[in-house]
């Protein structure tokens, strides 16, 4: 998953919810592949029913759950494809966010990820890096990315902290996935963000894999 973490890292603090860390690092991405897969494995066991077919991302629906006129970041457009999105396989991400203010450490996210089982939301819990997570510093992690990645270059997209004030837009951007990570159901996702005592911003997200 080269330079996901840089994509995802950024959503997160544009409001996105998908930033799970995902570590561009050599040395470290088996642990983070069998994070992904205990994860996957964790899902498997709490679904109503399994299914061999590869996991396809069928809808998602994007919620701003922060209040835009006070928040530091917002974000103002975020597309994935294709369509659909099978895992493993190919991920295109496109996104936009103004940033009202500098922003620097520390970056604090709270995640929240759920499956619904059943007529009720399971809470996934926090396996690795992935899943209803905390992490104090955005920032930190972001800084083990070290280069910048050549589609951020090209597009003028920081991806390390601080991130000056202005408006920054990802063209469309292919990632390979090489595991799958979320089985078959309905999934909730929302990230808190905040700076010392200044909201940088909340999103949510509901999807439904197939």
């Amino acid at each position: 998953m080269k330079y996901l973490t840089a994509t995802l890292g950024l959503v997160s603090i544009a409001l996105a919810i998908l930033y799970q860390a995902t570590t561009v690092h050599s040395h470290v991405r088996s642990m983070d592949q069998k994070a992904q897969k205990d994860l996957f494995d964790y899902l498997i066991a709490k679904s109503d029913k399994t299914s061999l077919r590869k996991p396809q991302l069928k809808t998602y629906k994007y919620i701003n759950c922060g209040v835009p006129s006070r928040d530091i970041a917002n974000l103002t457009s975020l597309i994935f494809g294709p369509d659909p999105i099978v895992f493993p396989g190919v991920l295109y991400v496109q996104f936009a966010v103004t940033i009202h203010t500098l922003l620097d450490a520390p970056i604090k996210a709270v995640v929240l990820m759920e499956k619904r089982v059943g007529d009720s939301w399971l809470k996934i819990p926090c396996i690795g890096y992935i899943g209803s997570c905390e992490y104090d510093d955005l920032c930190q992690l972001l800084a083990q990315i070290g280069e910048c990645p050549e589609p951020f270059v090209d597009a003028g997209v920081p991806c390390q902290c601080p991130f000056q004030q202005g408006q920054y837009a990802l063209p469309q951007t292919e990632f390979d996935v090489e595991i799958p990570i979320f089985p078959a159901g309905d999934y909730h996702f929302r990230a808190n963000l905040t700076n010392n005592d200044n909201s940088v911003g909340c999103a949510e997200i509901f999807a439904t894999f197939a």
